[in-house]
């Protein structure tokens, strides 16, 4: 089982206010809009409605799916056939505005109405529950009509299937926009290696609302030489402990150490700054000799976020970072990311190589994967996490990327049937795999670039969800 870290997206929930609506009738009397006799037509029978169909609606709510969604209590708010909605009644619907991500609304007697009001009062999108409620059963699509018509986010849920799934693709929005990356900088923002990482990191905050702290990447190594003896004795134990736990390791391992301390820093920085995901380029930093002369290497920190549920990504990309984001929350597991290519589009044969595989890749509440650890370098330093994606034949893979303009998501399916360099030193360890269409992948890739991330499962389905709601157009191949 995995301990995540309290800093995690994947802690981050959709905060859900439910409200009922209805009507309290002052007046009993029947008409074209008031059905009944007798004791139906009083205003204590409309109560008796309104709180059976209350106790019907938190029972519903059971069926949200727990992971994703924090419910704040549920309240009833009415009016009467005055067709007057009190002001009292409308700050009582939003009192708890501040914290509420998605108010979600079961309608009695012209809820519709209501919903178009609330509008008003907040800016967070609204929705309708399915059509089982015992008035008003077509309140929902009412709603959406005229909140689509304003330009105005709005849910008319067919049913709890549909409502899971929307609320799961708007939590992972959520994660993104609660996401903060600790970004050394070296020599340029945009790194030379990865072009096709983003345009402008203002035009990443915009669409997703990701922020980012940086720090000349001298400062790193200058936090590393500051460690005190206790923090560099814990980054020993770290590492005995991996080297202890893992099925082989192919290097000598007083070079892990060093890693580990490189791990350590970066973990203490993140921390001082308040961010919860990494990137740092690789080819800029090591240019300046600063990692030969350390011995180390980024590889095995980026593998052991992920494990800890901290998106953490190759070369200064923060595309990668972004889609590491998204499918580690879509699938709660650890994604692999690197270098994609097409080998063959006759037998429509793609890999990715990078030397940052996973524990967690199956999951963070499976047990860690067998991994072993091999050099980066010749001169057999510099960490980095192995596993044999070959024990997978078979298996399914989704694999992401978005465009620099943050306009696109390419999605694509594959079907793992083979492991290239497991336990080649350098930059190689590759999944290979099998895609739908070659010859597509490489046209939708022409829009994205080459970093892509990835997951064990099919989730292209949530990924699509996840655009939808994000304004992105999908590229499947």
């Amino acid at each position: 089982m995995s301990k995540l870290n309290a800093d995690s997206t994947l802690n981050v929930k959709l905060v859900v206010k439910p409200i009922l609506f209805t009507m309290y009738h002052i007046n009993a009397y029947m008409g074209p809009c008031r059905y009944g006799e007798g004791y139906e037509l009083t205003t204590e029978a409309d109560m008796e409605n309104a709180q059976r169909e209350f106790e019907i609606f938190k029972e519903e709510l059971k069926e949200l799916n727990p992971d994703n969604v924090q419910l704040l209590d549920p309240v009833i708010i009415h009016w009467n056939e005055d067709f007057v909605l009190k002001e009292s009644e409308m700050e009582k619907a939003v009192e708890e505005d501040e914290k509420t991500d998605f108010y979600l609304i079961r309608g009695l007697r012209i809820s519709s109405y209501f919903a178009v009001e609330l509008s008003k009062h907040t800016n967070k999108p609204i929705g309708h529950t399915p059509n089982k409620s015992a008035f008003s059963k077509c309140d929902h699509v009412d709603m959406t009509a005229h909140l689509y018509a304003e330009g105005k986010k709005g849910y008319a849920f067919l049913d709890f299937e549909e409502m899971n799934r929307t609320f799961a693709a708007l939590r992972v929005k959520k994660a993104l926009a609660s996401t903060k990356v600790f970004f050394p900088l070296k020599s340029a923002m945009l790194t030379f290696g990865c072009q096709s990482s983003y345009l402008t990191l203002d035009g990443v905050t915009n669409k997703f609302g990701v922020r980012f702290a940086h720090v000349n990447s001298d400062e790193v190594f200058q936090w590393m030489d500051q460690m005190t003896q206790e923090e560099r004795e814990k980054a020993k134990k770290l590492a005995d402990e991996l080297v202890e736990k893992s099925q082989g390791v192919h290097m000598p391992v007083e070079y892990i150490k060093n890693d580990i301390e490189y791990f350590e820093t970066i973990k203490k920085m993140m921390k001082y700054y308040e961010c919860n995901a990494f990137t740092m380029p690789c080819f800029e930093v090591c240019a300046t000799r600063e990692l030969d002369k350390r011995k180390l290497t980024f590889c095995l920190a980026h593998s052991l976020f992920k494990d800890e549920g901290i998106a953490s990504a190759c070369a200064g990309d923060v595309g990668s970072v972004l889609a590491i984001t998204i499918l580690m929350n879509i699938s709660r597991k650890a994604p692999y990311m690197g270098n994609t290519m097409v080998l063959d589009k006759n037998t429509n044969q793609c890999r990715t190589l990078h030397d940052v595989a996973s524990a967690k890749m199956k999951g963070y509440d499976q047990p860690d994967l067998p991994t072993e650890f091999v050099s980066f370098t010749m001169n057999s330093w510099g960490t980095t996490m192995r596993y044999d994606f070959a024990r997978d034949n078979g298996e399914s893979l989704t694999l992401i990327n978005l465009s620099p303009d943050m306009k696109k998501i390419m999605v694509s399916k594959a079907t793992i049937n083979g492991c290239d360099d497991y336990l080649t030193p350098e930059c190689k360890h590759a999944v290979r795999y099998t895609v739908k269409d070659a010859k597509r992948f490489h046209e939708c890739q022409k829009y994205v670039g080459h970093h892509f991330a990835l997951v064990y499962g099919d989730y292209v389905q949530e990924v699509k969800d996840f655009a939808k709601e994000c304004d992105l157009e999908v590229l499947e191949a």
